[in-house]
């Protein structure tokens, strides 16, 4: 029993006592009503009507009702399925939330419940009959004419119960790979839901099993389908290498070229790997990856996707997160320093003591790249320049020398200055603006 379109507010069906209701959909309270008015009268919505009439759903079972928008013509303008409020006579029979009804799945609990859909002021009703009929087989099938699916690619099944009343219905299955050649070449995710995940090609058998009234597992037979070699070529996006400074996330899409020349986003299908987890590592069902540790110089890692034996290569340079300032320190202490100290004939490894800015989270470090220079200014009246040496090694080690035939009588200061510096030889530019670089006065003693 229905009736289809009925131009009744709930507070006035709640007024005449017509029905006792319960249950949930697009919202509740005078702030729903209000939206959903205004959403009507801007998709000129007048009358609203289910799709589905006296439908009969099993107690462990569910059936999505949908509810249309019509004009004053009668003409279909919105799908309001997502917007209307629910509401079930009973809520002891069920439970509905946006269109989906869902029985108390528990034996014996049969009968009607009334089910009244609302919008803006307008309803619409039906009836909804509750079944315990006892499991008797379970079938699967595929919708393509083949059964089978490329490989990479996502598939679902559809599983047809049958009664032993003879009637079908939407009723609760659990889903598994019964066997599979060669083995793990695909996985149901969820063992609830028939979508099947592939990640190789060749043939699996799958099977869709409930359970009747009696506890007793109801297996269907097993379903052959095949997982094509189809794939030609893997891509990446971005599709060319590039750097990504520690802490720093990005999100990587696998693209899948076939044989047909069609093209799948496979990124939660494909091998996603990190060739260096310690500096990048990989959410392989996202394919977001996230600069772990990087170096000043930076750390290159070869990130590569793969499925079904075809693959694709970048690499992903990890550095360190952007420098606010750099200050020289001697070669054991890690304070900061305004002076150092040398004599004629000696060496000294004075290093450069790194500042990130506050939101990176990291601790001031000894800086361990190789693109640092170090020159002398500010030399007195005959110290020669030439005698004066500052080497940085393929570890970044700094080493200051005085050569020994340094003619000096007594002690004189010149000025040490270091800098980082980028692939065209400019100074870098700190996060506060400033170039990185420090200067320090240097004692040269006899």
């Amino acid at each position: 029993m229905r009736s289809k379109g009925i131009h009744l507010s709930l507070a006035l069906i709640a007024s005449i006592g017509v029905i006792s209701l319960s249950g949930c959909g697009g919202g509740d309270g005078d702030s729903a009503r209000v939206a959903q008015t205004v959403d009507a009268t801007k998709n000129t919505v007048t009358q609203i009507a289910l799709t589905e009439d006296n439908i009969t759903v099993h107690v462990q079972g569910s059936y999505q009702f949908k509810v249309n928008g019509l004009n004053a013509e009668g003409k279909v303008v919105a799908d309001l399925t997502g917007k209307a409020s629910w509401e079930l006579s009973d809520k002891k029979l069920g439970s509905i939330k946006n269109g989906l009804f869902e029985g108390k799945n528990t034996k014996g609990d049969t009968g009607e419940v009334k089910l009244l859909v609302s919008y803006a002021g307008i309803a619409d009703e039906t009836i909804v009959k509750l079944t315990d009929a006892n499991l008797k087989s379970v079938a699967v099938s595929h919708d393509s004419p083949n059964a089978s699916v490329d490989v990479c690619k996502n598939t679902s099944f559809k599983a047809t119960t049958t009664f032993e009343d003879g009637k079908p219905y939407d009723y609760p299955v659990t889903w598994k790979i019964a066997a599979s050649t060669p083995v793990n070449i695909a996985s149901f995710p969820d063992a609830k839901s028939s979508a099947l995940s592939t990640q190789k090609s060749g043939v699996i058998k799958v099977v869709a099993t409930g359970v009747d009234n009696f506890k007793k597992e109801v297996p269907s037979p097993e379903f052959e389908f095949t997982i094509a070699a189809n794939l030609a070529s893997v891509d990446l996006t971005p599709s060319e290498s590039f750097e990504l400074r520690q802490g720093q996330k990005k999100t990587i899409k696998v693209t899948g070229t076939y044989l047909d020349t069609s093209t799948a986003d496979i990124t939660k299908n494909a091998s996603l790997t990190s060739s260096n987890t310690s500096a990048l590592t990989v959410n392989s069902s996202t394919g977001e990856i996230t600069a772990v540790s990087g170096s000043p110089d930076g750390t290159d890692v070869t990130l590569t996707a793969s499925c079904d034996g075809v693959s694709k290569e970048i690499v992903v340079k990890v550095t360190k997160p952007e420098m606010q300032k750099i200050e020289i320190i001697g070669s054991s202490s890690t304070n900061a320093t305004e002076s150092l100290s040398i004599s004629v004939g000696g060496k000294i490894n004075p290093r450069i003591k790194v500042t990130y800015p506050s939101t990176s989270n990291l601790d001031p470090e000894v800086y361990k790249g190789i693109n640092s220079e170090w020159t002398f200014t500010n030399l007195p009246t005959g110290v020669d320049g030439n005698k004066l040496t500052a080497k940085v090694d393929a570890n970044g080690e700094v080493e200051v020398e005085v050569n020994d035939s340094l003619a000096l009588t007594s002690s004189t200061i010149i000025t040490l200055n270091t800098r980082l510096f980028d692939k065209n030889n400019k100074t870098i530019i700190g996060s506060d603006g400033s170039e990185l670089k420090d200067t320090i006065q240097l004692t040269i003693s006899p």
